[in-house]
């Protein structure tokens, strides 16, 4: 949302602060002295709780250049503390996608959004209202109507609880955070693919985290040391213990064996993992559930839960010195060949994406959403997925959203019972497995009656619906539908 003296945009670094320090999910929040949200829901009093109910409706993302040809990126809350600052030194502008700066040039009030829906900011073929009504995003040329977010997943810490545990001790070695030795637990990520559905044509996924963060995982072994993957076990560890590292003897030591299994291993000895140690998805370490992630006041993540994904060392090796510590006259040097795998291991893991996505497909909000599941202790997984549970569920949410409906918005009074009944049909054929036969009854028997509005904004003789706002959501959604039964049928 735009962040002019609002929600999105608070002048005193005081009140910034203030919000950031205690919590850090309340980016969206601005600790209450927002005016813009409050602005849309008057005008869209339906997209509360919606995705286009953030930030990301009027703010880009961006990117920097870390060192040459290395470059950040970063979502639309992280970018706008980056490129405007805490201290609105920055341009307001840099962070405003068109839809944004189309609702300031309007007046920056309710009205402005009545005089902007005919307006098609993101150049895309779709009017605001149009994309507005179908939940895409008005300012992103590539979420629009014709696109449907991939079938995902969410999992709560008990469903990943009731899968096949996984534990493993292990190295994380890091650049120059500090090595340390940790048993994880939690389940594998390809359990956690296995009971998602994963799709044949799958190739890799990528995990986020709501910070912007993201991390490229193959499916398959890759010769390349630095892409750890997902399927199949990696080489059997070693624990490696030396005084001169122990950051308990020596006050240049640079590992953490504190970990309680570290009292089970001499020098050299080999570490015994039931079932080979393997790409994971942990929520403890050590036996403790691990801390939630916060960004802290220098828009950095704090703490690594509810979930991490913890890949092992591909090459292994023992924890080498910091690389920013002066003592390297040491047992274990810092190596800059070395598998320093804690660097690849994200932190308060939000979503993992499943590629390629299915054609017709779009992400979802990787680099927005998220913060609400690490409050939640949520993971959404998405992407080249059995798209059944997610089919199922959007039918589900359409009967309700028209058995809520008011009477007066439908051309007869048994038009709702008429159109919650097909529905209901096609989730019994879908059920059946008969995917070919429910895209007919959908194009063939619903869509005809419900597409007026798409076309001539009001409705015609045929449709069954006669509220546009209702109609559009209803037509939408049932494409949707079609989109996701296309992936199996």
């Amino acid at each position: 949302m735009v962040m002019m003296y609002s929600k999105w945009f608070v002048p005193s670094v005081f009140v910034l602060l203030l919000v950031f320090i205690p919590t850090a999910y309340a980016a969206y929040d601005h600790g209450g002295v927002d005016t813009d949200s409050p602005n849309f829901l008057s005008a869209y009093p339906d997209m509360a709780g919606t995705k286009l109910d953030s930030c990301v409706l009027c703010h880009a993302n961006g990117q920097y250049e870390k060192k040459t040809d290395v470059w950040v990126t970063l979502g639309s809350c992280q970018w706008c503390h980056y490129s405007f600052g805490y201290d609105a030194s920055g341009d307001i502008d840099t962070t405003l996608n068109q839809f944004g700066k189309d609702y300031r040039s309007a007046g920056q009030n309710e009205d402005a959004f009545d005089i902007i829906k005919n307006l098609d900011s993101d150049g895309d073929g779709y009017t605001n209202a149009q994309e507005i009504a179908a939940l895409r995003f008005p300012g992103d040329a590539n979420d629009d109507p014709t696109k449907v977010p991939a079938p995902y997943r969410v999992y709560t810490l008990d469903d990943l609880e009731s899968m096949p545990p996984h534990k493993q001790f292990m190295l994380m070695n890091t650049h120059k955070s500090g090595d340390f030795y940790a048993e994880y637990s939690g389940v594998t990520m390809s359990q956690v693919l296995s009971d998602a559905g994963i799709l044949p044509e799958a190739q890799s996924i990528n995990v986020y985290a709501p910070d912007g963060w993201s991390q490229y995982h193959p499916l398959e072994l890759d010769p390349d040391p630095l892409f750890y993957h997902v399927y199949g076990t990696y080489p059997a560890a070693t624990f490696y213990y030396h005084e001169e590292a122990d950051q308990e003897n020596t006050d240049y030591g640079w590992c953490d064996y504190s970990s309680p299994p570290c009292g089970d291993y001499s020098p050299e000895a080999p570490i015994d993992v039931e079932n080979g140690l393997q790409l994971m998805l942990a929520f403890k370490r050590d036996g403790v559930y691990l801390k939630p992630g916060i960004l802290n006041t220098d828009n950095k993540l704090d703490g690594e839960g509810p979930f991490r994904v913890v890949p092992p060392q591909k090459v292994v090796g023992p924890p080498d010195q910091a690389s920013n510590s002066d003592m390297q006259d040491v047992i274990w040097p810092f190596d800059d060949n070395a598998d320093h795998n804690a660097g690849f291991a994200t932190r308060t893991a939000t979503m993992i994406r499943v590629d390629p996505l299915p054609e017709g497909t779009t992400a979802i909000d990787t680099l927005e959403a998220g913060w609400n599941y690490v409050d939640q202790n949520k993971i959404i997984v998405y992407g080249a997925i059995d798209p059944l549970p997610t089919i199922e569920e959007k039918i589900n949410n359409l009967v309700m959203e028209i058995e809520a409906a008011d009477n007066d918005l439908f051309k007869q009074p048994n038009a709702k019972r008429v159109i919650t009944s097909k529905l209901n049909v096609v989730k019994k054929i879908i059920r059946n497995q008969e995917y070919n036969d429910a895209l007919n009854k959908i194009e063939n028997d619903l869509l005809s009656k419900i597409d007026g509005c798409k076309d001539f904004e009001v409705s015609d003789k045929n449709d069954w619906i006669t509220d546009c706002e209702l109609q559009s959501k209803i037509y939408w959604g049932v494409h949707e539908i079609m989109v996701l039964l296309q992936i199996i049928a």
